[in-house]
């Protein structure tokens, strides 16, 4: 068929690009909002930092920004002692493109009270994602050389391309599924752009909301955070995540290690039941995804487990901020625990049994 001569494919485009400025504005606004002032989820707890050298050293409070990883502790007053960790399982959390730390905020907390012992690895978002790999394949040597023998990996956006460049990649080191001699059971990727996303084009927009929230949820407010625009890299990041890049078309063309067990959580933006059967508009969903990767790009090839469900890119896995103020100025419930968080613990379940 003609698509020029067909008036209902025309209205199908032109819903299309509603669907995706309306998509595309809630993730940004959502993101704006939702992290700042997040305390309340990081507040009580100590951990180990280690930075890209891989030395560790201890922090307190709401200690999210950073470089290197750190151990999350809930209930932990005083540090931990001895040079092994406690004989608890251990999940490395690894973020994406600038993200200041509160896409964590739940998830962290969550694993923890399900017995998990929870390590998060920061690093200069905006270099070049095999720089990034470089450090966690650092951060994970200094977690083997305290006795971490078996570690798995939940990583949101661009840090599931970190993860599976250390894990792939021969000259890190990259054998038979272990990072530094720690075996990688599984890879839990959330909204992973694993063939780029055409919204790294606006990471501008991102880089200026990442440290309007650090100066937000700062202690005294510092202005000077607002002028370190090029403390966490280069931009190198944004240009390894366009699709076709020189940086995906090299990790696409490495297989996964087989021993690693992956999944994939794949947000829309739109219900596939309200665009079922209506051509562009079902075709444009798709293409938007989660509002800024989409559905085929967050679906690594290859994956057997790919999970989809109803979220933007940030809801994937924590709950936005704006809307549980709305809920609460409404007297509404608190909104659900996100469904990222269920498939991620019920996955690590299934990597014990």
């Amino acid at each position: 068929m003609n698509r020029k001569d067909d008036g209902g494919s025309h209205l199908d485009e032109l819903m299309g690009l509603v669907i995706g400025a309306v998509g595309v504005l809630c993730v940004w606004l959502g993101g704006a909002v939702g992290t700042v002032g997040v305390g309340g989820a990081g507040q009580g707890f100590g951990g180990w930092v280690s930075d890209t050298d891989g030395e560790l050293r201890w922090f307190d409070g709401g200690g999210w920004f950073g470089t290197g990883s750190e151990v999350y502790d809930a209930y932990r007053e005083e540090p931990i002692h001895g040079d092994e960790f406690p004989g608890k399982r251990v999940v490395l959390l690894v973020h994406g493109l600038d993200e200041p730390g509160g896409i964590w905020d739940e998830v962290a907390p969550e694993l923890d009270g399900w017995g998990y012992q929870v390590v998060r690895f920061d690093y200069p978002n905006d270099q070049a994602v095999v720089l990034s790999a470089e450090g966690l394949v650092k951060a994970m040597g200094r977690l083997s050389g305290i006795g971490v023998e078996h570690v798995d990996i939940v990583a949101h956006s661009m840090g599931g391309l970190v993860s599976r460049e250390a894990l792939t990649n021969p000259g890190m080191g990259a054998s038979g599924g272990k990072i530094s001699g720690v075996q990688i059971g599984r890879l839990i990727l959330v909204g992973t752009p694993n063939e780029g996303s055409a919204w790294a084009r606006m990471r501008g927009v991102a880089e200026v909301r990442e440290h309007v929230q650090r100066w937000m949820a700062s202690d005294d407010m510092d202005l000077s955070i607002l002028g370190n625009l090029g403390e966490d890299g280069d931009g190198q990041a944004g240009l390894d995540l366009l699709p076709g890049s020189d940086f995906l078309v090299a990790l696409n063309s490495r297989p996964m290690p087989e021993s690693v067990e992956v999944t994939c959580i794949v947000g829309r933006v739109v219900d596939p039941a309200q665009t079922r059967g209506m051509g562009a508009v079902d075709t444009a969903a798709e293409a938007l995804g989660d509002g800024v990767v989409s559905v085929e790009s967050a679906s690594l090839d290859g994956c057997a487990d790919v999970v989809l469900f109803v979220a933007n890119h940030r809801s994937l896995i924590r709950t936005i901020e704006a809307e549980e103020g709305w809920r609460a100025m409404m007297g509404f419930e608190r909104a659900a625990r996100p469904e990222g968080i269920k498939i991620i613990l019920d996955r690590l379940d299934l990597e014990v049994k």
